[in-house]
């Protein structure tokens, strides 16, 4: 077995350079998906939208929806979520 030493320092450096790396990854694959996304198929059942934000209840929902924090639109009973609002919120709230 092989064991690699870091300093303290070049280790925080590269977590730092990991994050960054992971950051640009995402931005770059939502860019993408943003760009190829069709309008029509933008909106995603409720439980579409809790997979995506990995989401387990419906509550929490509700909440995203009260603090306006993704879009969605109400027809009767049924709800639907912008797939778009979901990803820009997703963005929002990338830890530091």
């Amino acid at each position: 077995m092989e064991i690699i030493v870091f300093e303290s320092e070049a280790y925080h450096h590269l977590q730092r350079e990991m994050l960054q790396m992971v950051r640009t990854t995402i931005r770059e694959a939502k860019e993408e998906a943003l760009a190829n996304m069709d309008p029509a198929n933008d909106w995603l059942s409720t439980e579409e939208a809790k997979k995506l934000l990995g989401v387990k209840s419906k509550t929490k929902m509700q909440e995203l929806r009260d603090f306006d924090e993704i879009r969605y639109s109400k027809a009767g009973k049924v709800i639907r979520y912008s797939k778009k609002s979901i990803l820009e919120y997703l963005e929002r709230n990338i830890p530091m």
